[in-house]
């Protein structure tokens, strides 16, 4: 089912907003559509029309939630369709397509929030087109709308604790100024199914209800949100100890494991080298002194060598350990070439 941001009849039954979580598969399901449809949807007709069906990891509606700290809702969205009510008939539809526009891009996001207020949006306005009294009618679209485009313009609804995960219940009267309207605290509760085993919430005059009840369920099935430390995507997991949102980002951290691990062997590369050389410096010299007959002043000679060895190479090593040279500038002295007379 479509649905486009120019004049036609404008939907007269009620668009809803249902919501219902799984927690045993950690999935979100959002409908937007009429009553009926949505109910026979989640009954098993999926031949039935309705606006948007879409199934999400759990807590991706809280996470994604879109911030307007420029209130570009009401700027580019609201105040033209305000324009336009009190505007005579020449200049309306320069005000529509402007507004039309901005409900358009953010329709097609395919966010169901951004989906449901931008339909919402447009379809009052098509109602408020039809009083003859267009002040009051202005004044009531404009009231009812302006509830829709504050949840963008406030502070995002989720708000966790960084080391408990624990997200924070909200408090809607920071969103709303003056007294709390009686449709900013209701909420329908649904059963679709006879055994009752799925539960739906839906909302038509508010979101923030449908807010409310989403974080007291996480809160209360003990669940945990988490920043992905590859992506910085923000998850939820049912443990403390998930550091990581997706299979991708844990072949990422598999990868960069990987990288390190080889940047730390080049590093360690160096001192193991040098102990390769003073022990194969080590088994000649021994050789030497077993050999019957050498030459002692030879004999001499190699331990001196060993010993300038020694010195110069552990001061190549000070200079990588303090950072002065990398670990692929240093360099074993050659080694004194020993033959038996």
């Amino acid at each position: 089912m479509d649905f486009e941001f120019v004049r036609h009849e404008p939907l007269y039954d009620r668009v809803l907003l249902v919501l219902t979580l799984n927690r045993q598969k950690m999935k979100e399901r959002i409908l937007i559509g009429e009553e009926m449809q949505i109910r026979f949807r989640l009954q098993g007709y999926d031949d039935t029309e309705v606006l948007c069906d879409i199934t999400r990891p759990l807590g991706t509606m809280l996470s994604a939630f879109e911030h307007d700290s420029g209130g570009e809702w009401n700027r580019f969205g609201l105040i033209p369709l305000r324009e336009a009510l009190h505007s005579n008939r020449w200049k309306q539809p320069e005000l529509e397509q402007a507004s039309g526009d901005f409900l358009a891009k953010k329709y097609l996001t395919g966010d169901p929030v951004r989906m449901y207020v931008a339909l919402r949006i447009w379809n009052e306005y098509l109602k408020a087109r039809e009083p003859r009294d267009r002040e009051s009618a202005c004044e009531h679209f404009i009231e009812k709308m302006n509830g829709f485009t504050a949840l963008f313009m406030g502070n995002p609804p989720l708000d966790f604790d960084e080391d408990t995960g624990k997200p924070k219940r909200l408090n809607i009267s920071t969103h709303i100024y003056g007294s709390v309207p009686q449709e900013d605290t209701r909420l329908d509760l649904w059963y679709p199914d006879s055994k009752r085993k799925m539960e739906c919430v839906a909302a038509y005059s508010s979101l923030y209800p449908l807010m409310i009840y989403y974080l007291n369920r996480l809160n209360d099935w003990r669940l945990y949100f988490r920043k992905c430390k590859i992506c910085g995507k923000v998850f939820l997991a049912k443990s403390q100890r998930y550091e990581l949102c997706s299979d991708k980002c844990r072949k990422k951290q598999s990868l960069q494991n990987k990288r390190e691990f080889d940047e730390r062997a080049i590093e360690n590369n160096y001192d193991l080298l040098y102990k390769n050389e003073c022990q194969n410096w080590r088994n000649k010299i021994n050789k030497a002194k077993k050999t019957s007959g050498f030459p002692a002043d030879r004999l001499e000679e190699m331990l001196a060598a060993f010993e300038s060895f020694k010195k110069e190479a552990l001061q190549r090593k000070q200079a990588v350990k303090k950072k002065i040279a990398s670990p692929k500038e240093f360099c074993i002295s050659p080694l004194l070439v020993v033959r038996s007379t």
